[in-house]
């Protein structure tokens, strides 16, 4: 059934992808505001429409991805090594036969790992292997491996290392209160070393019995295991750099779908979760920190969908999560006596119903959220929260041979504080609102293939209207790793997107693929008509950015030209010019070779970003290299 039309990377676009980090991919979706802390020892984070990166739900596999102590997911964590889709939704999936942690999230990402295919005669095995090299001294080799075991059975292992020193020349300029230029101050970042080793291993089946009509099987096991130091702020034209950080998640999680007749489908999900976060501050400087935070997480799903009528369909969806937090002094090994231990146990419940007839799909859901929180004895463990979450959605491709549709929803969300907000942030992170929001959108596009001239042409715009009430924002204060948070009270957001791609095929099997997208988004804080900054741009957010790809294909032989862009934004809620962030954008280009001897490929990539070597942040105080060079090696045997 048809349903809201994401943005996605898949296929030959995704190919085209493979050979880059997954959290570069990602800065090329519409809509989006990347978030980079200071290139490789920061963290990396993606914001869609204004709403935050709390806001946006990290799935892998189908599962969502946590993390307690900043609220944030960082995306560096993951790669497009063994990715077979990478996708960005608005509002919700399409899809109805979903877990109920997939009605809560505003916006969402999900990371799909490849299934094996197996394209050799008798091959039982493919192997790829990965090694790129680039400034700052980095090495970050990998390697993949998948094999058929037999019996519908199949085995995947990927391993990735990061080691890089990341030792980079900056220059930074701010202006004074009256907006006048002050001298400006040279550095180098020295704080911001890497090393990192990421494991994952899978094994994927196939239920072929007579008791079902299909279904398949997976279980999936995640290691990530880091040591960097955290990029400082600059501060008044000081740079702070004292702050170290180790981390160890791992998780196992598993999925079972089983379509058991023409109207009954269901699913299974399961996981369990450990990360362990050891954050240290030593500069004399700053406040003196040395801790350990451990967070234990357990999660089942249960999915059902019916099929009532021909075209129509219900689904119901319950899911249990259960955290626990722990918080240790480094040096002592002992627990805080002010720290609560808190645990929370999260039950949501989500019913949905799509009808199609033709060309028109409909469907109608709500989830409900109801959070139980616990604490040690003696401290107070807080309110219990609950909320109810409804969303519609209307998709319309009004003609069968042109691919052409229409599409409209309306979701309001309700978010809870996490740990981060109410027990980590150091200011009035306990003061905590839970936050609601509600949003619109209206969206058409269009797409076009052919053995033409003009082999693939497509057009996607989309304009939305967003209000939160109590929405919790997150912005660093010295201490990277942790955030502050805050209640800005009332966010209107509206905007619009817009893009296209096309591709010309000439003679010679020669392809110009170009890729041009723009944002206009307003973010307005609109809390209290007495504040100075009412109906001011929220933190950090652009009103214009965009980003334009230009590809050229031949012969095994790729040119990629990417440029990326990101208007005036402001550090602070005031529109003054001394919050104000002056534009960022940068050039990016790259060259590969694909190489076929035998049965083996092999591709050889330079690439050059930010070429022009401007001076830039995304994030302010947190200065981006200036240049930097990579050059990748692949080897697959498929």
């Amino acid at each position: 059934m048809k349903g809201a039309a994401p943005i996605e990377l898949k296929g030959k676009d995704l190919e085209s992808f493979r050979m880059y980090p997954l959290a570069d991919a990602v800065r090329y979706f519409s809509g989006t505001q990347f978030k980079d802390f200071g290139n490789m020892g920061g963290i990396t984070s993606l914001n869609v429409r204004s709403l935050g990166s709390d806001r946006m739900g990290v799935f892998y596999n189908g599962i969502e991805v946590g993390n307690t102590v900043n609220g944030q997911v960082d995306l560096s964590k993951f790669s497009l090594d063994n990715v077979g889709n990478l996708s960005i939704y608005s509002g919700q999936k399409g899809d109805i036969f979903q877990a109920a942690r997939d009605f809560a999230s505003s916006n969402s990402i999900y990371i799909t790992t490849q299934r094996p295919l197996f394209q050799r005669e008798e091959s039982s095995m493919n192997f790829r292997s990965q090694l790129r090299l680039g400034s700052n001294w980095m090495v970050n080799p990998s390697i993949s491996i998948e094999n058929d075991l037999g019996h519908y059975v199949y085995s995947t292992l990927n391993v990735e290392v990061m080691a890089a020193r990341n030792i980079y020349p900056f220059s930074y300029q701010r202006q004074d209160v009256s907006g006048n230029a002050l001298e400006p101050y040279k550095g180098k970042r020295s704080n911001s070393q890497l090393n990192a080793v990421r494991v994952e291993a899978a094994l994927h089946g196939t239920i072929a019995t007579e008791a079902v009509q299909s279904g398949t099987w997976n279980v999936f096991a995640y290691h990530y295991n880091d040591e960097r130091g955290i990029p400082g702020q600059i501060i008044n034209y000081k740079l702070y750099d004292g702050e170290r950080l180790r981390e160890r998640n791992s998780f196992v999680q598993s999925t079972t779908r089983l379509d058991i007749n023409d109207w009954y489908r269901t699913q299974v999900m399961l996981k369990i979760s450990s990360d362990y976060t050891h954050y240290s501050n030593l500069q004399d400087k700053l406040a003196l920190t040395d801790e350990v935070f451990r967070q234990y997480g357990a999660y089942l799903s249960s999915s059902h969908q019916f099929t009532l009528l021909e075209g129509w369909r219900a689904s119901l969806a319950y899911d249990l999560q259960f955290d626990m937090l722990r918080k240790t002094d480094a040096l002592t090994n002992t627990q805080p006596k002010g720290f609560s231990r808190p645990r929370r146990l999260v039950n949501l419940l989500a019913v949905a119903s799509q009808y199609q007839i033709g060309g028109l799909s409909l469907q109608a859901s709500a989830l409900g959220t109801y959070v139980y929180n616990m604490a040690s004895k003696g401290f107070d463990a807080g309110k219990n929260e609950m909320g109810i979450s409804p969303s519609f959605l209307v998709y319309y491709q009004p003609f069968k041979r042109v691919d052409f549709f229409i599409q409209a929803y309306a979701k309001q969300t309700y978010r809870v504080p996490n740990y981060s907000d109410r027990y980590i942030s150091r200011l009035i992170g306990e003061e905590l609102k839970p936050e609601r929001q509600r949003q619109a959108d209206f969206g058409l596009g269009y797409s076009r293939k052919s053995h033409d001239f003009v082999s693939d042409f497509g057009l996607n715009a989309d304009g939305y209207y967003q209000m939160v009430y109590n929405k919790i924002i997150a912005y660093p204060r010295g201490q990277l790793y942790r955030w502050t948070m805050t209640n800005l009270g009332k966010v209107q957001v509206y905007g619009g997107n817009a893009s296209a791609y096309v591709t010309f095929a000439f003679p010679g099997k020669f392809l110009v693929t170009s890729k041009v997208q723009y944002t206009y988004e307003k973010s307005l804080d609109v809390t209290d008509v007495n504040d100075n900054y009412y109906k001011n741009q929220i933190p950090n957010v652009p009103v214009h950015s965009g980003s334009a790809i230009v590809r050229l294909s031949w012969s095994g032989w790729e040119l990629n030209y990417s440029f990326l862009y990101a208007g005036t934004r402001y550090s602070e809620q005031e529109n003054i010019p001394y919050n104000e962030m002056q534009p960022w954008y940068t050039h990016d280009i790259s060259l590969s070779k694909l190489f076929k001897v035998g049965e083996w490929r092999f591709r050889a990539m330079a690439e050059v970003n930010n070429m022009i070597g401007d001076a830039f942040e995304i994030v302010t105080d947190y200065p981006m290299p200036k240049q930097t060079v990579r050059l990748t090696l692949t080897t697959e045997l498929q």
